[in-house]
């Protein structure tokens, strides 16, 4: 009969309904019951500690140098930031003067062009900062071009002795602790036999610098290494 069909359809619509009610309020049961996240914060980077310091490595020995951000700010950050990134890595000392100087940082010594080494830049140009600090055995200073504004940008060599028409025309910024016999070695290799004036005072093999790593040290009781050589 039409009444009971309309009946038997109404109850078919109710029971959906519940069904459907009951559902959700177990949704919503499920929501409330489910434990919320921890709002996810940003990890804290902490700031390095203590005096930073550089180890070069090489085939001759490390050389452990400590940096002096008090006396070359922007040429110690620049210096440490090329590090980290690894564009130091496989460069090489590409002139050497034998127990006066090395100089190296160059990314175009990475190349098989020789002749283009010495003319390769960093990131950026540096400001001159030029102390009052002399240039004695184990002085770290970046290289720099005399007919330039700036300070310097990537290049940098270590002196091997009391090199006084240096003092006060490059940006020093680090010293030797450690390992300057390593330095003095590569400074006495045999030189090319290459006559080219871009050629004077290169070895004749490569003297890699494999990496340079940035450590920072609490405790700084090393003592530049004592200089040993007459003026220069």
């Amino acid at each position: 009969m039409p009444f009971m069909r309309i009946c038997r359809l109404n109850m078919s619509s109710l029971a959906v309904t519940a069904l459907c009610l009951f559902l959700f309020s177990c949704s919503q049961v499920e929501k409330d019951t489910v434990p919320v996240e921890d709002e996810i914060k940003p990890e804290t980077v902490l700031e390095p500690t203590g005096d930073p310091y550089a180890i070069i490595e090489t085939a001759k020995g490390d050389i452990v140098i400590k940096l002096l951000p008090e006396a070359a700010p922007e040429s110690v950050a620049n210096f440490i930031e090329l590090a980290e990134v690894g564009f130091y890595n496989r460069t090489s000392f590409h002139r050497v003067m034998k127990n006066l100087m090395i100089q190296g940082g160059d990314p175009l010594s990475k190349d098989n062009n020789p002749y283009n080494d010495g003319q390769g830049f960093g990131s950026r140009a540096l400001p001159q900062e030029f102390s009052d600090i002399k240039f004695e055995r184990g002085t770290l200073a970046m290289g720099r071009s005399m007919d330039g504004g700036d300070g310097g940008s990537c290049q940098f060599f270590i002196v091997l002795k009391r090199a006084a028409d240096w003092d006060g025309r490059y940006n020093v910024f680090g010293q030797v602790v450690e390992g300057i016999e390593a330095a003095e070695v590569i400074s006495a290799v045999s030189l090319t036999k290459d006559s080219h004036p871009l050629m004077k005072n290169r070895p004749a093999g490569r003297q890699v610098i494999k990496k340079i790593r940035i450590e920072y040290r609490e405790d700084s009781n090393a003592d530049p290494e004592e200089g040993t050589g007459s003026g220069g």
